[in-house]
């Protein structure tokens, strides 16, 4: 719990006093309010600014000069370091430095403007004002730490449509989604480190076409079936560049491919990086093995040649797009593109309304649609 200081003198100065019908009721409120004050303070941590107001709140991070505080009534509050004259921690911090085994303790901004660092073993440090690379509560950086499970540490979101047509023609169509992605070792600052990310889309849709008249028969059915999944691993060896290796599998029944697989890597860097916006581009040569619903087998080698781009409009609106293209290199002039970009709207902290398009697109089936096109609107989760 955070409070703001001053607003509880301004109780306990009678600018709002709890006066219920006589002296005895107003001491009594006064003193009750006068320990809740005192409870908050003692819980919380403190920042005394230089202009002598002083406000309260747990910490959430100290860095790149600035001090962000999350409190009740103000949420979370970013103070220019320059403008802060004293502040204590409650709990344990970790004091992270690059290279350096963390320093973990109690945490006083002293005078001079230095660290210093009580740990559980009595110990003081005295950490230089500009060492620290990001300052933390010690229990979220334990956590960071902890090595996941294979199932664990995964970010993302999954969606499930549904349409249904009923007249001359009764269609239904079913669409799911899962996209997920994790860092490792997720640490506060850059160190070389692995991102994983996964993608699994399915579509199946079935259409049965009934008889102008009684007693409507149906004289023909048509159904489609299309299940993408993809796997890529990035190696970070810089904050904005990384190399990858990825696997990928299709099967898309209205352009005759039963099962086509790719194996890649290559090389990619993350053009823009913010807490808004994250584009990216990718590229190096792959390895193709296509089989149709005929029998045919072909395999061949491509270019792959990529953008994704994540765009956070505001806290309900988001945007998550890719675009892949497949020059052929052995068959001059074939190529393939795949496509996705997924509108989300959020409706509470987990659920949200999505909307998506999905397009895959083969210049050479030997039957079938060259198009794969799909746009589905559905309920999506996020974890």
């Amino acid at each position: 719990m955070a409070r703001i200081i001053p607003s509880c003198y301004a109780k306990l100065n009678g600018q709002n006093p709890l006066n219920f019908g006589g002296e005895n009721v107003k001491r009594t409120s006064t003193t009750l309010l006068a320990l809740l004050c005192l409870a908050s303070w003692a819980s919380a941590d403190v920042a005394t600014l230089k202009n002598g107001d002083r406000v309260t709140g747990t910490l959430v991070t100290i860095k790149g000069g600035t001090l962000q505080l999350k409190t009740a009534n103000l949420g979370t509050v970013s103070i220019p370091m320059a403008q802060v004259a004293t502040y204590s921690s409650d709990k344990p911090v970790a004091v992270v430095i690059k290279g350096q085994e963390p320093v973990q303790g109690i945490l006083e901004l002293l005078p001079s403007g230095d660290w210093q660092i009580k740990g559980e073993n009595g110990k003081v440090q005295t950490i230089p004002a500009a060492k620290p690379d990001v300052i933390m509560p010690a229990e979220d950086y334990q956590k960071l730490e902890q090595a996941p499970g294979i199932l664990q540490g995964w970010k993302g979101a999954a969606s499930l449509g549904f349409s249904l047509q009923n007249g001359s023609q009764e269609t239904n169509t079913l669409t799911t989604s899962v996209a997920a992605s994790r860092e490792r070792p997720a640490t506060p600052i850059f160190e070389r480190h692995v991102r994983t990310t996964f993608d699994f889309t399915t579509l199946f849709s079935h259409a049965e076409q009934k008889s102008p008249t009684p007693p409507f028969v149906v004289t023909s059915t048509v159904s489609s079936r299309t299940l993408t999944a993809d796997l890529r691993q990035d190696y970070l060896f810089s904050q904005d560049n990384f190399v990858f290796v990825f696997g990928q599998i299709n099967h898309i029944s209205t352009q005759d491919v039963y099962l086509q697989q790719t194996y890649g890597g290559g090389f990619g860097r993350d053009i823009v990086k913010n807490a808004r916006t994250t584009f990216s581009v990718l590229g190096g040569p792959t390895f193709v093995q296509e089989k149709f619903f005929d029998g045919q087998l072909t395999q061949t080698i491509e270019l792959l040649l990529g953008e994704t781009l994540s765009e956070q409009f505001s806290k309900r609106l988001r945007l998550d797009h890719y675009f892949h293209i497949y020059p052929d290199l052995k068959h001059g002039g074939q190529y393939r593109f795949d496509t996705s970009a997924v509108l989300s709207f959020k409706l509470s902290n987990k659920f949200s309304v999505n909307s998506s398009l999905i397009d895959l697109y083969l210049s050479n089936p030997p039957t079938g649609e060259k198009n794969n096109f799909t746009l589905s609107l559905g309920i999506g989760y996020t974890f």
